[in-house]
């Protein structure tokens, strides 16, 4: 069992992650599923779906400005609590009301949590640095299979669960999950910021230029982030809608679709994380890409549900890639004492770039189809192939 634990680098803060991240993905496994759905079902349209998905990227976008340099300047644990708090917040909004304002309320908080808490700058900053470099891609490779098992378990039952019992059930769930993570994490994790963030003359300016400006060595990464960011909004933030609307896909089976998603992505993290920490960092960060072009030329070709079910398991692949390398890859071009700023900075560009991405979607959708969003994703990722060639992997200690 040690073995097996020094394996998975499930020791310390990542056994405490791995327990928050098991209770909390109960309902959320299940809430990725329903709540395009359901905000659909109350009469909301696609385009006024994508201004809630509007809202929740500029929150995100203010909030990894925000949360990365508190965390650098006061902790990483108070930053992860404060984020699951967010959560635990947006959700109350969709409990108490089903009105359009309650969802821009909803939006609001969502982006707060940073990325659903996926791209979350202190909680990547603390698992990088719970962890010998040897098994950074490990570690977060451990906390994603617990996080697609558990909604691999889930996703498919949220689905039958809105279809016969409605929606609340899942918030209700979402909310106690979280709150028990909450906890989890106030009592047992422990900070790896190393000391306190002197306070120093800098001026204004200089602040504002620190927090804001790219780094010269991470340019090319920033530029990737921002077409990316644009292009991913385009084609997948209004997905679930979007398949719904244009397919009359049911819970069910969009349940079945994130089932697939996340059992491959379960499977495929570990063995990717180990891979990406064997190959580096530059060569995930590509093979990641590749496969991102795989999905959007399969829904071109695609115009039934089984072969929607198999193109969006596919793209578990491009993020299995894509998360070990990019978090690795900051952690070790970055230093610590402002590692979480750099995450935040560079998942805002990514989702500042994406704000009018969600509203153009659902314009896109419903003027040109359900295919047009696809085209723009292969020409992009095309573009961004190009530029992260001409990345240098950092040199290993």
């Amino acid at each position: 069992m040690e073995k097996l634990t020094q394996f998975l680098a499930l020791e310390g803060n990542i056994r405490v992650l791995a327990a928050q991240t098991f209770l909390s993905q109960i309902g959320l496994g299940m809430f990725f599923v329903i709540w395009q759905p359901y905000i659909l079902s109350t009469g909301v349209s696609l385009s006024q779906l994508g201004l809630v998905q509007t809202i929740i990227n500029i929150t995100t976008g203010l909030g990894l400005f925000f949360w990365g340099y508190i965390s650098d300047r006061y902790g990483r644990k108070p930053v992860i609590i404060a984020t699951l708090l967010c959560r635990i917040i947006a959700i109350g909004f969709l409990i108490v009301s089903d009105s359009f304002w309650a969802f821009i309320g909803f939006g609001a908080f969502m982006g707060l949590t940073a990325m659903f808490y996926i791209g979350n700058p202190a909680r990547n900053a603390l698992i990088t640095e719970s962890v010998e470099v040897s098994q950074r891609g490990t570690a977060l490779s451990t906390l994603i299979t617990i996080s697609q098992g558990m909604s691999t378990l889930v996703a498919t039952l949220g689905g039958y669960i809105a279809l016969r019992m409605g929606y609340a059930p899942i918030f209700y769930l979402l909310v106690i999950g979280d709150t028990l993570g909450t906890l989890i994490c106030y009592r047992y994790l422990t900070e790896t910021l190393q000391g306190t963030k002197k306070v120093g003359t800098t001026s204004i300016i200089e602040k504002l230029r620190h927090s804001f400006a790219p780094e010269p060595q991470l340019l090319r990464l920033y530029i990737a982030l921002l077409l990316m960011g644009f292009s991913y909004a385009v084609a997948y933030s209004l997905l679930f809608g979007a398949l719904s609307e244009t397919f009359g896909f049911t819970t069910v089976q969009l349940g079945v679709l994130s089932t697939a998603f996340n059992l491959l992505w379960a499977v495929d993290s570990i063995p990717l994380g180990k891979l990406v920490d064997r190959i580096g960092r530059k060569k995930g960060l590509l093979m990641s890409l590749i496969m991102a072009m795989v999905t959007p030329i399969g829904y071109i070709f695609s115009n039934r549900f089984e072969w929607f079910v198999f193109f969006y398991a596919i793209s578990a692949l491009d993020i299995g890639f894509w998360i070990p390398s990019y978090t690795s890859y900051i952690t070790e071009t970055v230093a610590q004492e402002k590692r979480s700023t750099v995450f935040g900075k560079l998942d805002a560009y990514s989702k500042i770039s994406g704000i009018p991405a969600a509203w153009i979607a659902g314009i896109i959708y419903e003027k040109y189809g359900f295919y047009a969003p696809m085209y723009i994703q292969i020409v992009t990722v095309a573009i961004v192939f190009l530029i992260i060639l001409g990345l240098k992997d950092p040199e290993k200690p």
